[in-house]
């Protein structure tokens, strides 16, 4: 299985994506930026660990750990879903 990397582009784009390490950059799997440049706005994560549907999250700057364990659960089902086709 290849490795996931996460790719902070705060400082030029706004974004941190995370993706497979072979992927092009504009083929991450969960997509992380302020709503509207807006700090007071929130937070939008945009999932596409789920090929089958796309999703897209926000949260208020005080749910930070909510977004935290929405990010670690699709992410560990993805590796599941990986590691099961593997086998």
């Amino acid at each position: 299985m290849s490795i996931l990397r996460c790719i902070d582009r705060r400082f030029e784009t706004g974004e941190i994506f995370i993706k497979w390490d072979e992927t092009i950059d504009d083929e991450w799997l969960i997509l992380i930026y302020i709503k509207n440049n807006s700090p007071d706005e929130g937070i939008v994560i945009e999932d596409k660990t789920n090929e089958e549907k796309n999703i897209s999250h926000e949260f208020k700057p005080s749910e930070i750990f909510k977004a935290s364990d929405l990010m670690v659960d699709s992410l560990t089902q993805l590796i599941a879903k990986k590691r099961s086709k593997n086998n």
